[in-house]
């Protein structure tokens, strides 16, 4: 019994710490691409944001977060 009000308590709070995660990664200023040496055209800008995800909508961006985070894939180092 002991194991299932551990395991119903951490759930939860996993999920607020990734939430937490995601929001500062999002509301730091700039952005990966921001220090390139010559600023990319519109149209290879639009590819890098589709290629990355960037131009999802922040729930859809959440949602691979996290289902990333469950096969282990913690990103690019």
């Amino acid at each position: 019994m002991y194991f299932f009000k551990r395991l119903a308590f951490a759930i939860p709070l996993l999920l607020v710490i990734s939430a937490l995660a995601f929001g500062l990664m999002r509301l730091a200023p700039g952005g990966p691409f921001d220090r390139e040496r010559a600023p990319a055209s519109p149209e290879i800008e639009r590819n890098i944001n589709a290629k990355y995800h960037f131009d999802e909508p922040l729930w859809k961006q959440y949602a691979r977060y996290l289902g990333d985070l469950a096969h282990g894939d913690f990103g690019f180092s």
